[in-house]
């Protein structure tokens, strides 16, 4: 047999092999994505294009998604279709909308990653307080000051208030220049500026807006084959995230040192901008209800149980920030920290192959989140069913 015979064969094996592998490591949920290749999904159809499609970083405020549009996205544990509206918001139409209306600020928590609409808290606390939520949330590190900007340009549509969900495992990190100009300088984001205003928006000079987060071309090609066809590709996809500082924390304990939790570690810097995106967004609300929902990632929830002063994070610049927010004059604003709800098994709340709510965190959340605006008289609740 010739050199180049035994190459290709060595090459075949080697690949043959290495998706053997990944369908394995698929199937037992060890990579950070565990996807389905679309040649394998029958659930719902192969005609509906995969959410990366869908995913645009085209506008002042970065990530957001394809208006009027329908999107697969999945993994080895949820199988969902998303829908965007005429503006590209995870939501039915915004025409006609009710002076009762609600806004929803937020990242993937309020877009409701991984869940059916009807799963989504969004949905849930619409539902039965009787009245429109807008929801305005998007996954693909949505952080505070894109929340600011979103909601400075779509301050005019009709609403009576806020409810502002605060994801502080990323919402630090996710408008900090210094946290990505090693990770990536190409996106279309916004990030704080470090000049004399933090809320000036700053963009990396090598920053290209994109239609989708599938590159164009053979490259792009190539890339959609592999992921619609091989179990590989989650193989591939988790050894990027990796390099590219995407994965998440893990909720462990390293030599007596427990892993990075915001909720405890965020720099000075970073607690001072977060508190200023915000108290830009109560400026512009005016004389409305804003409902800020602090919520805690997995490692926050581990580090917490774990931590000897499990509270001292209540300490921090941060936290006795919102709480200042409740004093704030001509406002009605609440604060409401999910920390403080735990149930017992808080595995039940998440994904087994995801870090984001199942739709029992989903129905927990919301379950409290309406307690809370209902025992405090928030927004026009008597509108509710």
């Amino acid at each position: 047999m010739s050199s180049i015979k035994t190459f290709s064969v060595f090459v075949l094996v080697t690949a043959l092999l290495f998706e053997f592998t990944s369908f394995i490591a698929t199937q037992m949920d060890l990579f950070l994505i565990n996807r389905t290749p679309t040649l394998y999904q029958f659930s719902i159809g192969e005609s509906i294009q995969d959410i990366a499609f869908g995913r645009t970083e085209r506008e002042e405020w970065g990530a957001w998604h394809a208006e009027n549009s329908s999107y697969r996205d999945s993994k080895s544990c949820f199988d969902v279709v998303m829908e965007f509206n005429e503006i590209g918001a995870r939501d039915t139409s915004f025409a006609n909308l009710s002076d009762q209306s609600i806004i929803l600020l937020g990242d993937s928590f309020a877009e409701g990653y991984g869940v059916s609409e009807s799963a989504t808290s969004q949905y849930l606390i619409e539902n039965e307080l009787g009245v429109p939520l807008l929801n305005f949330g998007s996954a693909g590190h949505f952080g505070p000051l894109q929340e600011l900007l979103i909601y400075k340009h779509y301050q005019t549509l009709p609403h009576q208030g806020l409810i502002v969900y605060v994801l502080p495992a990323n919402d630090f990190g996710d408008n900090d220049s210094f946290a990505w100009e090693s990770i990536s300088q190409t996106r279309y984001r916004p990030y704080f500026s470090t000049g004399e205003n933090p809320l000036t928006p700053y963009y990396f000079p090598t920053a290209v807006k994109r239609d989708h987060f599938i590159e164009d071309g053979i490259i792009g090609d190539v890339s959609t084959f592999i992921r619609n066809n091989l179990w590989s590709s989650n193989a591939i996809r988790t050894l990027l995230m990796i390099l590219r500082g995407d994965a998440p924390f893990v909720a462990a304990q390293v030599e007596g040192k427990w892993v990075e939790s915001y909720f405890y570690e965020a720099n000075q810097g970073q607690q001072s901008n977060l508190i200023l995106a915000y108290e830009a967004v109560l400026d512009l609300a005016n004389n409305r209800d804003v409902l800020f929902v602090i919520i805690p990632g997995q490692t926050d929830i581990s580090r917490w149980k774990n931590d000897p002063e499990p509270n001292s994070y209540k300490r921090q610049y941060w936290y006795e920030s919102f709480m200042s927010f409740e004093s704030r004059i001509h406002h009605d604003v609440s604060v409401l920290n999910l920390m403080d709800y735990l149930p017992e098994n808080t595995d039940e709340l998440f994904f087994t192959c995801d870090s984001h709510w199942n739709p029992n965190g989903n129905r927990w959340a919301s379950d409290i989140i309406i307690q809370h605006i209902q025992a405090n008289g928030l927004f026009n609740t008597h509108y509710g069913n």
